[in-house]
């Protein structure tokens, strides 16, 4: 399945009014998992130097970011496979995230099987699919076909062989020490362009699951202030065991929908507001289902965060405005709307994408040409009371 079916034909006509030639070569970047996964080193507890060290004794193959002292990279491997080739093994269909889970070196756990050819026994070899019958990995049943439908846990699939391979993380003794952050270089930059300080009182409005506020904190040196926000109890609970896990001591957690921040009636030095967003520029996407509408829609929604943000920012704060997607209703109009507000439009300290779409400072990362997610980034200062 090529990016053509991949994309609502709205939604590749949007890309083509919006970036011309270059929307094929986004939308194919899109289809697959970035080129350089990025980890962050919790300088709480450890060096770059150390930690690579480590990494290496792990087995794995660290590389420095030449960009940010805290960024460390590895390289992906794949594709191991041609889109066209058909194993002819017994068919596992698994759910999309699942899917663009193993399509990326996950193993695939019972939860996300969505059917199993009957045939299959523990120890057979198999080919995985996604709901459209995208072939994303083979690899070893460790169940039968009907324990992979009825079970709500345990590992159904061993893969062997994903279309991509990202490194696994999750299990290695450095990362249960809290020595590292799996995070995205953009949304680092995010974190680094708010020059957060010790002396700041800052706010991270949609903080869940952690990334930017334990950045934030490392830069702060566990020092100073933030008030991290998350509607979601279960998401914040996740949130408290990460931080934890990291030893981050100056975050204090709350939740409440963030669009109600004026209430607590604080005024905040610095804030971050990581918008929810279509979310058009994640990576691997098998398929994408928005459209325009929902574009729309979102931009208008994310004005209600603008406006609760504008309300709780001193005079003469920082705003850092960003987005892990693509359109311009959410990036470019936003920042125009917040111009409208009398914030002032910064430069940024760390810049390493283009410039936005007839905005000069603010920060654009493309698939296709920064081998990042789709990203944006803008930082504003409070001018007015």
């Amino acid at each position: 399945m090529g990016y053509e079916e991949a994309f609502p034909p709205e939604l590749r006509e949007y890309y083509a009014k919006l970036f011309g030639r270059e929307a094929e070569e986004i939308m194919a970047s899109l289809r697959t998992p970035v080129e350089k996964y990025y980890i962050r080193v919790n300088t709480l507890k450890t060096s770059r130097s150390k930690l690579m060290d480590i990494l290496r004794k792990e087995g794995l193959k660290p590389k420095r970011s030449p960009y940010l002292k805290e960024g460390i990279y590895f390289e992906r491997e794949g594709p191991n496979f041609d889109d066209d080739y058909e194993p002819g093994l017994p068919v596992v269909r698994a759910n999309k995230f699942a899917s663009e889970s193993v399509y990326q070196g996950a193993m695939l756990y019972a939860p996300g099987v969505l059917q199993a050819d009957k045939r299959i026994k523990p120890g057979d070899k198999v080919e995985i699919k996604d709901p459209r019958g995208l072939l994303v990995g083979i690899g070893i049943a460790r169940m039968s076909a009907k324990e992979m439908i009825l079970s709500t846990r345990g590992l159904a699939v061993e893969v062997t062989l994903p279309k991509f391979r990202l490194p696994s993380l999750s299990e290695l003794e450095s990362f249960k020490k809290g020595l590292f952050y799996a995070q995205s270089l953009p949304s680092m930059v995010a974190s680094r362009v708010l020059e957060p300080s010790e002396e700041d009182l800052i706010v991270d409005m949609a903080a869940a699951p952690g990334g930017k506020t334990s950045h934030i904190a490392q830069l702060m040196g566990n020092r100073g202030e933030i008030i991290a926000m998350d509607k979601s109890r279960n998401r914040l609970r996740k949130m408290e065991e990460e931080l934890e896990r990291l030893g981050v001591k100056n975050v204090k957690l709350i939740r409440m929908d963030s669009r109600k921040l004026p209430e607590l009636g604080i005024e905040a030095d610095k804030i971050l507001l990581d918008a929810p967003c279509t979310a058009l520029g994640i990576r691997p996407k098998l398929w994408e289902s928005r459209t325009p509408k929902d574009i729309e829609a979102t931009a208008r929604y994310q004005r209600h965060f603008i406006n609760a943000a504008i309300k709780s920012l001193r005079k003469g704060g920082v705003l850092v405005y960003s987005t892990c997607t693509l359109s311009y209703e959410e990036n470019e109009a936003n920042v125009r709307y917040i111009l409208e507000k009398g914030l002032k439009l910064e430069e940024q300290s760390v810049f390493i994408g283009s410039h936005g779409i007839g905005v000069e400072d603010v920060q654009r990362f493309y698939p296709n040409r920064h081998l990042t997610q789709g990203f944006f980034i803008a930082r504003f200062r409070k001018v007015q009371a």
